[in-house]
């Protein structure tokens, strides 16, 4: 909508034109269109146009190249002014083709008239002439400043047929009634020169009040002068069209001057300044020199500016900077008490009635999508819905809203609150969000804020479309969902699932499950609520890990599991049992022992492709982790009904061979058993879940950025408290020091020993040695590629410690000098004489020949135990039956899947980092079924790397049971640079 430069007085055309928005907020020039671009007009901006045309007389088969503005006339003119108006694309455009505020049709207003006094240029002579005014708001005695710069004013007016007026102030256009005059007769009077007050003599007024067709102006009278007011600095606030309220903000302000009831605006500064005055109760109207106090103005815009106010030509004000909008809002639930204070009378335009609606409570509702097909319930049962749809919902005057649509827009205005890895840790306490109709809703953040983090964590990992007000969720994403929201999460709905999440979260109980038939155990009571919590998983399709301690009866509660499916006709496939190769024979034997109603297979050896044509025709097969990649195409073919993982460490990385077999697997249920899910560091918890339920923990990198790096490297307890809230309703752990009341203690002592002689002048050559080294590795490549160099380095101090014929140099070889060694068979024939049962672990097997060179000198019996050892079993029947009272073992080979109780005492020659190794290894004999108290012997080097090892396996430790308890995260990485420095220290400091 633009006025005419060509014509007098200037007329208002409506023309159709295209911008472009540019990267700095704001709009390009306008273009006329061009050939060929009648394809950016919808069906709807064509019948505009086409209106348009028909105003200018063109014909409506020219193409949009030969397009005019139209000049409003006539009936059609405010028809298509109003059309395009309600599409919201009408604006303002200024004399250099820039384009203006938006504008809406306004209702027609009134056009009034006043005789004002004008000097003519190049004489002193007056005259007269007429000036016509808009009466806005219907007020009288509004004040009219005389002699105005036309194109400054905010409301201008178009002699147009009938004449039009646009007030850029409120952005609005409309039509103007002229009530007794014919529109030529206003063409006449708009362009009438100045008359001179001669011509006002009594014998030509007849003539003039006939030609005028208006009443003459009153007798020429020299103004009043007011001077020596204070004036009164008003602000009219009212609400930003929506179209500027991205550049411009919510709210401006109007200011003015009130000198006793003269209204002036601040654009006109001059002083002093002659101003008319309507007539008002009785008085007649008059004119009034005014003498403005420029002083209390300019402080008045001054105090503006503090306020990050800013003004434009036409005295409106808005905030500066747009990160400051927020203002707005906190003046406004102030009643604008900061303005008022800086000494503003402030007016608050009728449109700011109500602007601000207040939400109260949250409403979330959970339901299962209307429609779904019978066969979506999939293998959990047709009760069991795989999707929901979450609505997230306010009281607003006791009526529900749904804010859902408006999630996008509440996080980026939210987005300074949010932190690189997607969370809020804290929000202001209201958030207001833009309705459709320019109202603002004010949402209290408190209760939004546990549903904004989890939905956060959501909507990172896919995108969805809020538009239709609800969020699809699947059934894992929901699970996932309400296990990120814990036990305060409530909603109306999809009650089952509220169950389920209450049952996983032990906020009710779980149902009792009668043992099977042909079960020959008796299960103690955390058994049994072991083998409740299996069916319950399988019931509702979920995956879990059993992380009891070593010794508790995770293989027979998985055994009553497998039992309790074949005897409910649930196991119309085979179930798959993957374990390290040294406890197939155990697997066999508790099967065998517990369970003999189950057919089992184990497919081990050579023998195994004859045996696995089989496979299909049993209940329970057996295999070992080396053989998943070897006979995946077998792995594969089969369907399974379950799938169980025990020492399900073994897939802790999830890009090796084995964890990408087995998360490939085609089953119906899958179970992890591991008394350490976690050993050195969170992401192999990560690889666990992501073999039981895909997505659950979201993907590998997002897992890193939203706890890895919090929890371990910034002791993030908030993450590490979200990370439990998921993991836990999935993780059943029960101690012994808990369950296994019967249980004898268990006595730990460290045994040192300080190194002499030429031991300790080769572990000192070494480490000196080793540190240039590794200092070197660590400056030029950093720690994470330094790790061979580092790795290499701890080796040769830790074999020093042990027995320097362990290192390979041959200097080390000729040392024949081993404090430890002659610390161990100190002790070891005393213990053996009172009577003692003993396990001795080692790291190195060749550590265990030398070893048995001793033993065999002093003639004591022994038996070891290694991973090139044959006949496994009778080399257990050895010991277990008390032919051999020592058994030695290499960590490696029998840190697990031992049932040894016979033992009482257990001696770790070595130290390792990860105390979960060594505790798995000691719980070979502080198990079920041990009834003696087991003493614990760790033999470690004085002020060596092995004391070190130690303060290592307690930050490890700290680590793992900050996932199981409530305690807090570690502050420090697991392994840094100050650690290598620390192990690396001289002898003795």
């Amino acid at each position: 909508l633009a006025a005419t430069h060509d014509a007098n007085p200037p007329l208002l055309r409506l023309g159709f034109a295209h911008v472009n928005r540019l990267r700095n907020g704001t709009w390009s020039k306008v273009k006329l269109p061009r050939y060929g671009e009648s394809h950016i007009a919808t069906a709807k901006d064509r019948e505009i146009i086409n209106l348009i045309r028909m105003l200018s007389g063109q014909n409506l088969s020219y193409s949009y190249s030969a397009f005019e503005p139209a000049t409003l006339a006539g009936r059609v003119g405010p028809l298509v002014v109003e059309m395009a108006a309600r599409s919201g694309r009408l604006y303002e455009q200024g004399p250099d083709r820039t384009l203006g505020q938006s504008l809406r049709m306004g209702a027609p207003r009134a056009l009034t008239w006043r005789w004002a006094e004008v000097k003519i240029p190049g004489t002193q002579e007056p005259g007269w002439a007429l000036q016509a005014g808009l009466d806005d708001d219907g007020e009288g005695g509004a004040a009219q400043v005389e002699n105005p710069d036309e194109s400054s004013q905010p409301t201008r007016w178009f002699a147009n047929t009938p004449p039009w007026y646009l007030d850029s102030r409120r952005g609005e256009c409309g039509v103007i009634e002229i009530p007794g005059l014919s529109a030529e007769h206003l063409a006449l009077l708009l362009k009438a020169p100045p008359i001179p007050q001669s011509d006002f003599a009594a014998h030509e007024t007849a003539l003039l009040s006939r030609l005028v067709g208006l009443p003459l102006p009153p007798a020429l009278k020299a103004p009043r002068v007011i001077q020596g007011i204070l004036p009164k600095a008003i602000l009219e606030i009212e609400p930003t069209p929506l179209m500027q309220r991205p550049q411009a903000g919510l709210l401006r302000a109007v200011l003015r001057f009130d000198y006793d009831g003269l209204a002036i605006f601040s654009r006109n500064v001059q002083s002093p300044v002659l101003v008319s005055r309507d007539a008002s109760e009785g008085n007649p109207p008059e004119r009034v020199m005014l003498h403005r106090d420029v002083m209390s103005e300019q402080t008045a815009l001054a105090k503006l500016h503090e306020l990050s106010l800013v003004g434009n030509a036409d005295g409106v004000f808005h905030i500066a900077l747009a990160p400051e909008q927020y203002r707005w809002l906190q003046w406004s639930e102030s009643d604008f008490a900061p303005l008022r204070d800086a000494g503003f009378t402030v007016v608050l335009a009728p449109e700011l009635d109500g602007w601000i609606e207040r939400a109260d409570s949250l409403d979330v509702s959970m339901n299962e999508p209307q429609g779904r097909g019978a066969g979506e319930a999939g293998e959990a049962g047709a009760s069991q819905s795989p999707w929901f749809d979450l609505s997230l919902g306010m009281q607003i005057n006791g009526k529900r809203h749904n804010i859902l649509p408006f999630l996008p827009e509440l996080l980026s205005q939210l987005g300074n609150f949010i932190t690189d890895d997607g969370h809020i840790v804290q929000l202001p306490p209201f958030a207001y969000l833009t309705q459709p109709s320019g109202k603002l809703l004010r949402l209290p953040t408190e209760p939004l804020l546990p549903w904004l983090n989890a939905l956060l964590d959501l909507l990172g990992e896919r995108g969805h479309d809020l538009g239709a007000g609800t969020l699809r969720l699947s059934r894992m994403e929901a699970m996932r969902l309400g296990a990120a929201l814990g036990t305060g999460a409530q909603w109306q709905g999809a009650q089952a699932l509220a169950e389920m999440v209450k049952q996983l979260a032990g906020q009710s109980a779980l149902p009792e499950v009668p043992l099977p038939r042909g079960l020959n155990a008796e299960l103690r009571p955390y058994q049994q609520q072991g083998l409740n919590w299996l069916q319950f998983l399988r019931t509702h399709s979920l995956g879990g890990i059993l992380a009891d301690d070593m010794g508790l009866g995770k293989t027979l509660q998985t055994l009553a599991h497998v039992l309790v499916e074949k005897q409910a006709g649930r196991l119309d496939r085979p179930a798959l049992v993957i374990a390290p190769v040294s406890l197939m024979g155990n697997w066999r034997r508790e099967a065998n022992r517990f369970t003999p109603g189950l057919k089992v297979l184990v497919l081990h050896g050579a023998e195994r492709h004859e045996a696995a044509a089989d496979m299909a025709t049993h209940d329970l097969i057996i295999a070992p982790y080396s053989l998943l990649k070897r006979d995946r195409e077998r792995w594969m073919k089969q369907a399974w009904h379950l799938v169980v993982l025990d020492e399900a460490q073994n897939i802790k990385n999830a890009n090796t061979d084995a964890a990408q077999v087995v998360a490939e697997l085609n089953t119906r249920h899958r179970l992890c058993l591991s008394g350490t899910p976690m050993e050195n560091h969170l992401g192999e918890l990560w690889s666990l879940f992501h073999f039981l339920m895909p997505g659950f923990l979201g993907s590998q990198a997002r897992f890193k950025l939203l706890f890895r790096t919090p929890i371990e490297k910034l002791g993030s307890s908030e993450r590490l408290d979200q990370l439990r809230r998921r993991i836990t309703p999935f993780m059943l752990r029960r101690a012994k020091s808990d369950v296994a009341t019967d249980l004898p203690p268990k006595q730990t002592a460290v045994s040192t020993v300080e190194l002499t002689g030429k031991q300790a002048d080769l572990y000192e050559t070494i480490r000196l040695a080793t540190e240039k080294t590794v200092r070197d590795a660590l400056a030029n490549k950093g720690l994470a590629k330094s790790q061979i160099q580092i790795l290499d380095a701890l080796l040769k101090l830790r074999q020093v410690c042990c027995d320097p014929r362990l290192v390979p140099l041959a200097a080390a070889k000729k040392i024949k000098e081993s404090a430890k060694l002659e610390l161990l068979m100190e002790l070891l024939p005393e213990m053996l004489a009172e009577g003692r049962r003993i396990l001795l672990f080692s790291q190195f097997t060749s550590m265990l020949e030398l070893i048995e060179e001793e033993l065999q000198k002093r003639k004591l019996k022994w038996v070891k135990l290694t991973g090139q050892s044959q006949k496994r079993d009778a080399l257990i029947e050895q010991f277990t039956s008390g032919q051999v009272p020592l058994f030695l073992i290499s960590l490696k080979a029998g840190g697990v899947g031992l049932n040894l109780p016979q033992a009482d005492t257990v001696i770790h020659y070595d130290p390792w980092w990860n105390p979960a190794v060594e505790n798995q290894a000691t719980d070979r004999a502080h198990r079920i079924g041990q009834t003696q108290s087991v003493f614990v012997y760790k033999l470690v080097a004085q002020g060596t790397i092995e004391e070190r090892i130690l303060a290592l396996q307690a930050r490890k430790a700290a680590l793992a049971d900050s996932i199981y308890s409530g305690s807090q995260g570690r502050k420090q990485p697991l392994f840094t640079e100050d650690d290598v420095a620390e192990l690396l220290k001289p002898l003795g400091q």
